[in-house]
């Protein structure tokens, strides 16, 4: 009996299925050249595609209603992937009905040239929904849209002028703009998700204080602690960056891709972290790379191909660990093989993953800087000649002490008594890099570098 009922009731289950299939598969149609689905409510639908797909070509004019059988339906959205690598479609007219734009909706519809018009009716425009829509040169939001997803604009390489963002946008997706060429952004001062504060050209999360999205004529505010997800990613024309002394963290692919930034690169004393692909392809970067001092740790990929650097220096007297998900490339493809690291410190980072013999992915030189390294309320110690075939004079110094002289890796190479630092010092050294101290009579140490030819 039990068995039975049990048939019973899974013969039943598998026919409300059906006919639930079968229902769903009726609520389909096509009227003019749209394919439409009718939705949950039975009284709109919505736009899944054209009838002639992928070969889709001339003006995309998307009505406000459509019958089917007598039914009148209004159309209140477009569906994922309706019109996905429709190229010849040339212009685009979105009803004030519609209120939302499915993922990928007009991806690679790069036939669209001109403004884009997003109607007052729409609150939702989905992960893609624009995603590489080359053509277009400009961009009006309404009022009415609350979520732009993920990638929502990203690469549309012609879309210029001012983003405005208004007052009810309550999420905003990464990279949604990346690869654009925004010359500014404006949020509505009324938004109190997000702000452009002092004018600052970026959208910021305002709890937060993380910039999530900036452009080619950003600047950061002292307020800002976070650099987010893609925020500067792909951005053209973004040619340098000042950090603020308020930056905690730089983001995954924060300007990955950023071919005109030139010059320096400055990471301030304040930055604890530098995320994946940071500065990934930044090839135009031509100066000098500064880790600052609180750096604990950088993301792999953080600089790699930044082949253009010539120099760099690291002010962290601990090496911060560099991450190796993707195959520890850090400083794969870099600009230079030698580093420059805080006094006494070449030992340690010698003797780290940051070390690599054959520069391939690492440093294969550490000098250290120790030209003003003096205890407080000490004179700086120089020497000159420097650099020098091994004989000097020591400068600065009015007492005598003990010269201890030791090599990048840390390694004691040579001792001497310092009796009357006037006098010339002469020692037998390999050319290269080393470090001296000086401890004088009264314990107090003096540091600096000595290069030997």
């Amino acid at each position: 009996m039990k068995k039975s009922l049990l048939n019973k009731v899974t013969l039943l289950s598998t026919l409300i299925i059906l006919l639930a299939l079968t229902g769903r598969a009726q609520t389909t149609f096509t009227a003019g050249n749209l394919n439409y689905q009718v939705n949950d409510d039975g009284v709109s639908v919505t736009v899944t595609g054209h009838v002639d797909g992928y070969e889709a070509s001339g003006e995309l004019n998307i009505p406000e209603s459509v019958s089917h059988e007598g039914n009148d339906y209004t159309v209140t959205a477009i569906g994922s992937c309706a019109f996905l690598y429709c190229f010849y479609l040339t212009d685009l007219t979105i009803p004030n009905t519609v209120t939302t734009i499915g993922d990928g909706a007009f991806s690679y519809c790069q036939g669209f040239t001109g403004d884009l018009v997003i109607p007052n009716s729409v609150t939702t425009i989905e992960y893609g929904a624009f995603q590489y829509c080359f053509g277009l040169t400009g961009l009006a939001l309404s009022n009415s849209v609350e979520t732009i997803g993920d990638y929502a604009f990203n690469s549309c390489d012609n879309l210029t002028g001012t983003l405005y963002i208004p007052s009810n946008v309550t999420s905003l997706g990464g990279n949604s703009f990346g690869y654009c060429a925004l010359d500014s952004i404006v949020v509505d001062p009324a938004n109190s998700f997000y702000d452009s504060r002092n004018d600052c050209n970026a959208i910021i999360e305002t709890s937060t204080n993380e910039l999530i999205t900036g452009c080619r004529n950003s600047f950061i505010p002292n307020t800002v602690t976070s650099i987010g997800y893609c925020a500067f990613r792909g951005i053209d024309g973004l040619e340098s960056v000042v950090f603020p002394e308020s930056l905690v963290s730089i983001g995954e692919n924060a300007f990955a891709f950023c071919y005109d930034l030139k010059g320096d690169l400055t990471i301030p004393n304040s930055v604890t972290t530098i995320g994946p692909s940071a500065f990934f392809d930044c090839q135009g970067l031509d100066g000098t790379l500064t880790i600052g001092e609180s750096v604990t740790f950088i993301g792999d990929w953080a600089f790699r191909n930044c082949w253009a650097i010539t120099s760099a220096v690291s002010l962290a007297p601990t090496p911060p660990a560099l991450d190796d998900e993707l195959g520890g490339l850090v400083f794969d493809n870099f600009g230079t093989s030698t580093l420059t690291v805080p006094c006494e410190c070449s030992s340690e980072y010698q003797n780290s993953n940051w070390h690599d013999p054959y520069a391939m992915n690492g440093f294969a030189t550490f000098i250290e800087d120790c030209s003003a390294v003096a205890e407080a309320g000490t004179a700086v110690m120089t020497v000159y000649p420097n650099p020098t075939k091994g004989a000097f004079h020591i400068g600065g110094i009015a007492d005598g002490g003990v010269l201890r002289v030791s090599d990048m890796s840390g390694r004691t190479m040579a001792y001497k008594d310092i009796v009357n630092p006037n006098n010339m010092v002469s020692l037998s050294l390999s050319p290269g890099f080393y470090l001296m101290t000086l401890t004088t009579r009264d314990g107090i140490r003096h540091h600096t570098q000595l290069i030997v030819k």
